[in-house]
């Protein structure tokens, strides 16, 4: 498969997909992201052991080192204020996996409505101002909200380079650790619930994110919320409702999660690292995605991984291939310029390794759909390119009734 060939032709399909595209709902958790460059971060080499900042250091460098990303929670109310103090904050940007989509979305001149709760002026000032936001009276563009006083809390990425020394590290893989200080809830956001559904006959796509951020004793009531929210947008016309799974702290949490949602998501999304922690011995790909699959009766399980990209489906394979290669060709072109951004063309950089199965094959009664990544050794920025993928994904898929 020439895959070079298969992304410029994208490029000409890319306006089209734009120009069809049908509003994508995207909740549940919208905040903001500090970002900051782990080789800078020097106090945290010289953190005293026994401190937060230690514990904070010592988590970070052992993730980054191995190459592993991710996210965790670190048990430090006054956290934030000591990243912003001692450590330099490169830039704030916006967080949130549907918000993060929806940005993308905007940005190449698609609707999206999101949830939004802190409507502080950092909060606004990192989303596109055509995004859409509820109110009480009504859909409007991120443009025309008049900033409010709000308090939620940031979240901080630290971003790790392949090749660049950090300490005595040199990680070989580069990619991002995000870090909260606080259990988070879901935005308390009745406009987004009321619009949501009001614009559900008309959506393409439903995107539900957040609840590996939720300490144990809020998932129940977060999860029975969500439930009830996902069954008026069915009912009113969303075929296609998406979960992405996130780090959740433990699979206690993560199976709670998915044993609850599983009877209304129709398409659950994780990274490769995500889904091998279903198994303690690593085995074939497919194989364990069809077992999670058949587990939760799920009509579609998309996997991304660095250089490939994988869905697994009981939907049309030629869509979803398109649907690959346009969430791909996203990511990578923000991976390229460190922010979300309109493809132009491939990314110079580009790199195409042989996928692990081929494009479209069949097992267990599911379509299995495979493609290259114009993978990037040494991308400018790892921030996000998950949910920028998620977004070019829903773009084609939300264009039909169907997943």
């Amino acid at each position: 498969m020439d895959w070079r060939k298969r992304y410029h032709d994208l490029l000409d399909r890319l306006p089209i997909h734009v120009r069809d595209a049908r509003p994508v709902l995207c909740g549940l958790s919208t905040f903001v992201d500090g970002y900051v460059r782990l080789h800078e971060a020097q106090p945290l080499l010289e953190a005293v052991d026994g401190t937060p900042e230690a514990a904070l250091a010592g988590e970070l460098f052992k993730r980054a080192a191995a190459g592993i990303g991710g996210e965790f929670h670190l048990d430090w109310p006054q956290g934030g204020d000591w990243v912003e103090k001692h450590l330099k904050v490169t830039s704030w940007g916006l967080g949130g996996t549907g918000a993060q989509a929806a940005q993308t979305l905007a940005l190449l001149g698609a609707p999206a409505l999101i949830s939004l709760q802190d409507r502080s002026e950092r909060q606004l000032s990192v989303i596109h101002p055509d995004v859409q936001v509820a109110t009480p009276g009504g859909v409007i563009r991120r443009a025309e909200l008049q900033a409010v006083p709000g308090d939620k809390p940031a979240h901080y990425i630290f971003e790790f380079t392949a090749g660049v020394r950090f300490g005595s590290a040199t990680p070989l893989r580069s990619s991002r650790t995000i870090v909260r200080f606080g259990n988070e809830r879901l935005d308390d956001d009745p406009d987004f619930y009321r619009e949501s559904v009001a614009a559900a006959a008309r959506a393409g796509a439903g995107i539900l994110s957040g609840f590996n951020e939720l300490a144990e004793n809020e998932l129940k009531g977060a999860l029975e919320q969500t439930v009830a929210l996902v069954q008026n947008w069915r009912r009113r016309g969303v075929h296609l409702v998406h979960l992405e799974l996130g780090d959740c702290a433990s699979a206690r949490s993560r199976d709670v999660i998915l044993e609850t949602l599983a009877g209304v998501i129709t398409s659950l999304g994780m990274s490769q690292a995500e889904l091998r922690g279903f198994r303690a011995e690593p085995g074939d790909i497919v194989d364990q995605a069809c077992q999670l699959s058949k587990a939760f009766d799920l009509p579609r399980l998309c996997i991304h991984a660095d250089a490939w990209a994988l869905t697994l489906t009981k939907g049309e394979p030629s869509r979803e291939l398109e649907a690959l290669l346009c969430g791909c060709l996203l990511a990578a072109s923000r991976a390229e310029k460190g922010r979300p951004c309109r493809p132009s063309g491939l990314p110079g950089q580009a790199e195409f390794h042989e996928p692990p199965y081929g494009p479209v094959s069949e097992r267990g009664g599911r379509s299995v759909v495979c493609c290259a990544t114009p993978y990037l050794q040494r991308p400018a920025a790892t921030i996000g390119l998950g949910d920028t993928f998620l977004a070019g994904t829903l773009l084609v898929l939300g264009q039909s009734g169907t997943a």
